[in-house]
């Protein structure tokens, strides 16, 4: 975009290229976790919304061919904070399996928060361009991203009491 100032309309790209980014590079960081999860529910869980973000990225291509853009980020900027915290917390805590289970299931859900945000700005700013073909592709994707929050949200409870339980019951 060199010397012109960025537009509205740069900025919906740019946001684009951020989501797609972050679909194609988490999904190896999923796949991990659900190779490695106890859990057979939360596998369960996870490689629906595995799935469910591997089926974003045909949208989201849609919508940039529509705006004539080309895809061009190299990396996404957000996935590099999910890894370092899995990571982090694995090497400094030291965790048994079920709470690396826990740890996933938190991570994700806080990280749909984080990209439900960034489809609801791309959303604006393709209402804001005029763009009401991008704004559905954008907005189906955030209602997919949405239901899978949902889905982990209902089970982060039962999965915490489960392991609680049984940390009490080891301990008795």
């Amino acid at each position: 975009m060199g010397g012109r100032l960025v537009t509205t309309r740069d900025h919906l790209i740019y946001q684009l290229q951020v989501l797609y980014a972050f679909d194609r590079d988490v999904l190896p960081i999923m796949d991990s976790m659900i190779h490695e999860d106890g859990n057979a529910e939360l596998r369960q869980i996870l490689q629906r919304q595995h799935d469910g973000i591997k089926g974003e990225l045909e949208p989201l291509e849609r919508a940039l061919n529509l705006l004539g853009a080309q895809y061009k980020m190299e990396r996404s900027p957000i996935t590099p904070a999910l890894k370092e915290a899995l990571e982090r917390f694995k090497h400094q805590m030291n965790p048994a399996q079920d709470q690396l289970d826990i740890h996933a299931l938190l991570l994700m859900m806080h990280t749909s928060h984080v990209i439900i945000s960034e489809y609801k700005g791309g959303i604006e700013l393709a209402r804001a361009v005029g763009e009401q073909d991008v704004v559905t592709l954008l907005e189906e994707n955030c209602q997919r991203h949405t239901a899978g929050l949902n889905e982990m949200e209902n089970f982060a409870p039962t999965l915490i009491q489960q392991v609680s339980r049984q940390e009490i019951n080891r301990a008795a």
